[in-house]
């Protein structure tokens, strides 16, 4: 298959910074911060918002392998990360921050990677209850703030971590079907 045009991969890239923005400042984003706090009231907002923000740059991740075809990922998931540089840019942040944020980004998708894949499959299962991502979530939760005697955060019949859930499908769902367009648009045809 015939590579894009590198401009077009960034164009892409930068879509990808575009829904991953929308995500933050949607409903998805705001319900995990309100879970984060009834989690940790003491948390840190900035703490909370660099938990989000990872949190949803996973999702997106896991949704650009689930839909683009595997020889054009790593072409795209560099160029959203080229993106994301490129709105960084005038924050100026020093060689090593950014190693540290490299780095924090590689840690959080490692201990994402078994709870999602838990969860995802309990997702696909058609006789699985209404609430999903509870492992996910919970892994989001610790990585707010390890805590030797979590609070149950699924006690209750509606409770943030149930809103939570259901934002992430929704959130997961919008960009499935963003990226399953730039997909049809880009890539149709392709195996």
């Amino acid at each position: 298959m015939q590579r894009l045009p590198q401009a077009e991969y960034l164009g892409l890239g930068r879509q990808l910074a575009r829904l991953l923005g929308s995500c933050l400042e949607g409903e998805s984003g705001d319900v995990l911060r309100e879970l984060a706090r009834a989690y940790d009231p003491s948390a840190n907002e900035a703490r909370i918002s660099a938990e989000v923000f990872l949190f949803h740059k996973y999702l997106l991740m896991q949704s650009c392998v689930g839909v683009f075809p595997d020889s054009e990922v790593d072409h795209i998931v560099g160029e959203l990360c080229a993106a994301l540089n490129e709105r960084a840019s005038g924050l100026e942040f020093s060689p090593e921050r950014q190693k540290a944020m490299e780095q924090m980004w590689q840690l959080r998708a490692a201990q994402f990677d078994e709870p999602f894949s838990q969860d995802r499959v309990q997702f696909l299962d058609e006789g699985s209850g209404p609430i999903h991502w509870k492992q996910t979530i919970v892994r989001f939760c610790q990585n707010v703030r390890e805590i030797e005697n979590p609070p149950n955060i699924w006690a209750g019949a509606d409770g943030p971590s149930q809103a939570a859930s259901r934002s992430v499908t929704a959130a997961l769902d919008q960009m499935v079907s963003a990226l399953g367009e730039m997909n049809r648009l880009h890539f149709s045809g392709a195996a």
